[in-house]
């Protein structure tokens, strides 16, 4: 399926967090705005924007803003995407945030997500405002753009996102079957 539309209405979901093993219910109109984003344990770009989301993550959610952390790989093809597995690497780099097992990948499909990492900004009423990359390297010292962090500041402002999309890049989501 294809991305969600900027403009477009952010779906709900119900997923379990790896970490508690508590259920976390996403409802897009709660009010807050937040940052749904696909990540996943194995990928190198999910690894190498995985601190920036951390320290992003912190200080949002000090300013209002939920994060959630969603992996929907398929763990019987790829095991180390098991919610043990996701579980020790939350623990070990401290997430901030719940870091989600998608199990059919329904989410994903839902959000019309195609790689790790891939984020999607929505405002208080549940309305994408932006949806795509973190920034635009991998490597801190290259980007030239802070699309995540821009996005947040626009929203919290009530200002319009003035990049509203980009390509999201990394490795493909290994959905299930």
């Amino acid at each position: 399926g294809d991305e969600i539309a900027v403009g477009g209405k952010a779906p709900s979901f119900s997923l379990v967090n790896t970490v508690d093993g508590k259920t976390v219910a996403f409802n897009p109109a709660s009010g807050k705005p937040s940052v749904v984003f696909f990540t996943c344990n194995q990928c190198p770009y999910a690894k190498a924007f995985e601190p920036r989301l951390i320290s992003i993550a912190k200080v949002y959610q000090a300013k209002g803003i939920n994060f959630y952390a969603i992996d929907s790989n398929d763990e019987a093809r790829y095991a180390e995407e098991s919610a043990a597995n996701m579980k020790a690497r939350a623990v070990e780099k401290g997430y901030p945030y719940p870091y989600l097992k998608d199990g059919d990948s329904a989410t994903a499909r839902a959000f019309g997500a195609k790689v790790t990492p891939h984020v999607f900004v929505i405002d208080g009423a549940g309305v994408v405002r932006y949806r795509g990359y973190v920034d635009d390297s991998a490597k801190p010292e290259d980007r030239t753009t802070t699309a995540l962090t821009d996005a947040l500041d626009a929203v919290l402002a009530g200002k319009p996102v003035a990049n509203a999309s980009t390509r999201a890049f990394g490795c493909t989501i290994k959905f299930k079957g």
